[in-house]
């Protein structure tokens, strides 16, 4: 008599797909990271999310004193449907480095996304992190020298 205990070979696919179906839903269903606004990625979380929101008088509050500030705090285009997600961040207590990776809907007629990064250096002016150089979304700038 011959003990067949294995599993049927059409199983093995379909175990696969539910795990590949699962993993999929837990990622569609997870919370973008929130950090902490008085750290340097915190202040450009908040910046960024002020321009999707259109609250641009909120965004250009967290722009540093001097160095490269906007002409206007009106963008130079609309804030588009966008994903953030951090890249690295790096610097003291005095300056820092912020990269994320951006990710937008393409204005090409035909769609699709386009993903870049961008780099915000920050400077901490009066207790809090400001952003002194801002390069999203395509402001002009008028840079004054950088020391």
């Amino acid at each position: 008599m011959v003990d067949d205990r294995r599993m049927p070979s059409w199983l093995w696919p379909v175990i696969g797909l539910i795990a590949v179906v699962t993993l999929v839903l837990i990622g569609l269903n997870r919370e973008p990271a929130e950090f902490d606004p008085n750290t340097p990625e915190g202040t450009v979380q908040v910046y960024i999310g002020a321009l999707v929101d259109g609250d641009f008088e909120t965004a250009a509050s967290y722009w540093a004193d001097e160095g490269c500030t906007p002409i206007s705090n009106i963008p130079t285009r609309g804030a588009p449907q966008v994903s953030v997600s951090l890249v690295s961040v790096d610097g003291n207590d005095v300056q820092a480095n912020v990269v994320v990776r951006i990710t937008e809907n393409s204005e090409d007629p035909l769609g699709g996304l386009v993903e870049y990064q961008e780099w915000f250096t920050l400077t901490h002016q009066d207790g809090s992190w400001k952003v002194r150089q801002p390069s999203w979304p395509y402001y002009d700038l008028a840079c004054e020298e950088q020391t």
